[in-house]
């Protein structure tokens, strides 16, 4: 009787300890699976930051769509679109491919507060690194246009482009005047001094 108690109580510690081991190796190989995601918002931080623009106004310019080239140094996913505009309103927010001129993604951002930035979930958009691309954003609400805010380089910043932002690098400012979303083409010299619109998005990184 004492020897099948023995037995038993073995049994029962070899069966315990094989649970532990198993459960583990499951937290080990799930720790090996995370990953850390790091998250940008390159237009509000290229404000925020303060260190290549400061004082703004506000400009009114008839209908135009506005927006930058940009690139990442790696590749990531877009999952949110958005915009900061001085004036309420609902304005379409585009994300081109700056070679082929192709529309990826758009999302209509409803800005209630005008001194925040306001973001839109839209289908996860692969980016790939050092890969041209373009986000815009188009003025016009309501069948009428409205003010755009212009942000200045620092004094002394011989010029404002490439702004580098994190993993984002902006290497123009491009508009084209219309009333609705279309690709902006044109580069103005003159305008290369500039942050402008402002359109945003957001972009996540696995590390």
């Amino acid at each position: 009787m004492h020897k099948i108690f023995k037995f038993k109580n073995m049994k029962r510690i070899i069966l315990l300890s094989g649970v532990s081991i198993l459960l583990t190796l499951m937290v080990i190989a799930c720790s090996k699976d995370k990953t850390n995601t790091n998250i940008e918002t390159p237009g509000k931080s290229t404000i925020a930051n303060n260190t290549v623009v400061d004082t703004f106004y506000t400009m009114q310019a008839g209908s135009i769509e506005s927006g930058f080239k940009f690139y990442s140094l790696k590749n990531g996913k877009i999952t949110k679109i958005g915009c900061k505009m001085p004036e309420k309103g609902d304005y379409r927010v585009s994300l081109w491919d700056y070679t082929s001129k192709g529309l990826i993604s758009a999302t209509t951002i409803s800005v209630t507060d005008s001194t925040q930035f306001t973001y839109n979930n839209v289908s996860p958009i692969d980016v790939t690194a050092n890969t041209r691309y373009v986000i815009s954003i188009n003025n016009t609400s309501a069948g009428s246009s409205k003010r755009l805010f212009v942000f200045f380089k620092k004094p002394g910043i011989n010029s404002i482009y490439p702004i580098s932002t994190g993993s984002i690098t902006y290497e123009a400012l491009q508009e084209v005047i219309s009333t609705t979303s279309t690709f902006p083409t044109d580069v103005i010299a003159w305008d290369q001094n500039y942050f402008a619109g402002v359109p945003d998005f957001q972009i996540e990184y696995d590390e």
